[in-house]
């Protein structure tokens, strides 16, 4: 008995030690994870992976700066040496924003966009003047000093339209040639708002050789208040390397050319002498300002302008050359829309037919006075419909 309890004891012993030996390479011992499971609250970001704070002006417009050694002509810091105009009266430079009837042009450093986009660079910031009628016409024009065209020289700039206003213009860059001629241009680029700040360029090569005097224009294209545009940057570029073509000979010509479209100005006044009371009878010794007409007779296409713009009774308009009937429009009384006056040839005129004025390429017309209102004598004779396009002061 005694020796069956010691072997008892003896394999006891022996299974208790077999359970305590390591394990071979082939049993993998199980070790807690050291992940954890995540904790409810997001951890801190590490420098490793900064937060990014949103920005207080998201919209920001970058303009890299242009090399100073390429720079030949910069519009910028020359805009006060140009002449602004609207095509009718000159502007002030910079101009009064109390004052933005006939137009305006000024510099600033920044603006905000379309899209209130901010933007900090050398800008020209311009606004048309009012009027209408296409192509030629009322607008915004700087007439800058002569420049000497290098080879390869570059038009370069940024448009866009200012602020959240609604606007639809037309920017181009145009010139007068050595002989004084202003020239239209295919450097004319069309913007509205919600097309963002648009990068244009124009080779200038075809100048090469050539003095002439660039003319940064705006034109509005719809009847909209207060279309504001800018340029941003606007420049010409020149390769510091490169080297003038012999300047070319001016052979002036005594008779334009054939076919010759360089626009022409017609001026003169509206008598309101004849004109119905009410239009005259203000009490301030002045009379109501009008809407003048030119009805061009070879395309059936027409430019208007205000007197009010022009120092009323007196007007200016530049208008490619042609045929025209010129037609002043005033408010009418209870139902009558309108009352109009047509130049006929003739002061005093009463009941006459209107009279055509030839205007000649690059030439002017003067003294054309329209003074026959019809409603003096009850006259009929024929007077062409106030446009719709075309608002009374």
């Amino acid at each position: 008995m005694k020796i069956r309890n010691i072997l008892l004891i003896c394999l006891f012993v022996f299974l208790l030690a077999a359970c305590n030996l390591p394990g071979s390479d082939s049993e993998s011992e199980l070790i807690p994870s050291e992940t954890i499971q995540p904790d409810l609250e997001i951890p801190t970001a590490t420098e490793g992976q900064p937060v990014v704070l949103p920005s207080a002006t998201p919209n920001i417009l970058t303009v890299p700066p242009t090399d100073p050694d390429r720079i030949a002509f910069d519009f910028v810091d020359l805009v006060c040496s140009a002449e602004w105009s609207n095509n009718a009266n000159y502007l002030s430079c910079p101009g009064n924003l109390e004052d933005i009837d006939n137009g305006y042009v000024g510099t600033a450093d920044h603006t905000v966009l379309e899209g209130m986009i901010s933007v900090e660079a050398p800008l020209v910031i311009g606004l048309p003047g009012k009027g209408g009628g296409g192509g030629v016409g009322v607008g915004l024009f700087g007439h800058y000093p002569p420049l000497l065209v290098y080879p390869g020289d570059m038009f370069r700039a940024t448009i866009a339209c200012q602020g959240d206003a609604a606007c639809e213009l037309e920017f181009s860059l145009e010139y007068f040639d050595a002989w004084g001629k202003f020239q239209d241009t295919s450097w004319s680029w069309k913007h509205q708002s919600g097309d963002g700040p648009q990068e244009i360029a124009g080779d200038l090569s075809a100048l090469a050789g050539q003095t002439v005097d660039f003319t940064l224009v705006l034109r509005a294209q719809e009847e909209l208040s207060n279309q504001w545009g800018v340029w941003i940057q606007p420049r010409i570029e020149r390769d510091p390397g490169a080297q003038p073509l012999p300047t070319q000979e001016i052979q002036p010509t005594s008779q334009p050319d054939d076919g010759d479209s360089t626009p022409g100005v017609i001026s003169g006044m509206v008598a309101m002498e004849s004109a119905p009371p009410y239009l005259t009878d203000l009490g301030t010794g002045n009379s109501s300002p009008v809407a003048v007409v030119f009805f061009n007779q070879d395309d059936g296409t027409y430019w208007w302008i205000h007197t009010s713009l022009t120092g009323h009774p007196y007007y200016q308009m530049t208008v490619p050359p042609g045929n025209y009937q010129v037609v002043a429009y005033a408010h009418g009384v209870d139902i009558v829309p309108y009352v109009s006056a047509g130049y006929t040839g003739q002061n005093p005129s009463c009941g006459k037919n209107l009279k055509t004025v030839v205007v000649p390429s690059n030439g002017k017309v003067e003294n054309i006075v329209i003074a026959d209102w019809n409603w003096t004598c009850g006259g009929t004779a024929y007077r062409p419909a106030k446009p719709g396009g075309v608002p009374l002061p």
